[in-house]
């Protein structure tokens, strides 16, 4: 997995702080260790269903302030079974869960 301890706890923290519960993982390029590059692609599970757009954008920019400007594409479960969730939940590497 290409993310330090240090992103692993901004990631979990502000997710925590912004969420309050549920699970976020890391999928993508960056669970590769043999890769380069690549944005920070991570998949939210969260019982919150409230305001969601606002606190993925919340979510972001609080990250951001911690991390840096870095490429982060956030993902969040609606419930369906869309590709890109099978995907995420098969493959990604558990950051956090509450």
């Amino acid at each position: 997995m290409r993310l330090t301890s240090d992103e692993i706890h901004a990631i979990s923290e502000t997710f925590l702080q912004t969420f309050g519960s549920g699970t976020i993982r890391l999928f993508g390029s960056r669970v590769d260790d043999e890769k380069r590059g690549g944005d920070i692609d991570l998949y939210i599970e969260t019982p919150v269903r409230k305001e969601l757009l606002r606190k993925k954008i919340d979510f972001l920019v609080k990250l951001k302030r911690r991390i840096g400007d870095r490429k982060i594409d956030v993902v969040i479960d609606r419930g369906e079974d869309r590709p890109i969730d099978r995907i995420a939940k098969k493959e990604g590497v558990l950051l956090c869960r509450k």
